[in-house]
């Protein structure tokens, strides 16, 4: 017999790389995925992959069950859950979950986004800066901006929860007393001006002799003239109201 002649060294090498080659540098077209070696068509959008292709039938998908998604076409064998927008967090749905899309969160009022996800979704927030006392709200915040704020100027005060400052009370025009001078974070005090208890003294006196000699002043009136019509001697009697009076 012949003896079987063995391929050369180099034919050898050449086809073991070759095989290994074909095995691992499979590449599937973007509309398929691969799968034991084999590219099978993609799920389209909104579904998942529910059995994969063989050599005699096609991709079998389903559509992604309530609360799951997936944006594009794909091979997957479970949708993406949608991601949930917590109020505790300061989120808030912008744009509700669907088959084909996650959910697009916002900051609630009063929040502002730190840090979003290239779908313009909100991913982390913070509170809105607080105005200190003395201060006023220039601009107010929003889901995309801090809030502004600006100090008072002379006169004028804020507590910080305004959009505007507020003129200091004057006290002397509403006739009364200034007993702490206004801030930039807090109004002046007024009250009424009290009087010392001598001048109050004085005054009670006063308004006492007052009286005394009106209600005197009206019984001479009348006693003068009830002499006068009587006998028509005013000056006697008025000499004799005198003596009887002293």
């Amino acid at each position: 017999m012949t003896p079987r002649r063995r391929p050369p060294a180099a034919t050898v090498f050449l086809v073991m790389v070759l095989s290994v080659f074909s095995t691992d540098s499979l590449t599937c077209p973007p509309a398929k995925y691969e799968v034991d070696n084999e590219c099978c068509p993609m799920c389209p959008a909104g579904t998942r992959v529910r059995i994969d292709c063989t050599a005699f039938r096609s991709t079998s998908c389903l559509p992604c069950e309530e609360g799951t998604f997936t944006e594009k076409p794909n091979g997957r064998s479970r949708c993406f859950s949608c991601t949930s927008c917590d109020p505790g967090s300061g989120l808030t749905v912008k744009k509700s979950c669907s088959g084909t899309s996650d959910t697009v969160c916002e900051p609630l009022e009063g929040f502002l986004c730190v840090d979003s996800s290239d779908r313009n979704s909100c991913a982390a927030v913070r509170k809105h800066r607080s105005c200190e006392p003395g201060q006023y709200i220039h601009q107010k915040g929003t889901a995309s901006s801090d809030t502004q704020c600006s100090p008072c100027s002379d006169g004028t005060f804020s507590d910080g929860n305004s959009t505007t400052c507020q003129q200091h009370t004057q006290c002397e025009e509403l006739g009364l007393l200034q007993t702490t001078a206004g801030t930039a974070s807090a109004d002046a005090q007024c009250e009424e001006e009290n009087l010392s208890g001598t001048v109050k003294a004085v005054i009670v006196v006063l308004v006492v002799l007052l009286e005394i000699l009106v209600i005197v002043g009206v019984v001479m009136f009348f006693k003068l003239k009830y002499n006068f019509k009587r006998n028509g001697r005013p000056e006697q009697e008025t000499e004799n109201f005198f003596l009887k009076t002293s």
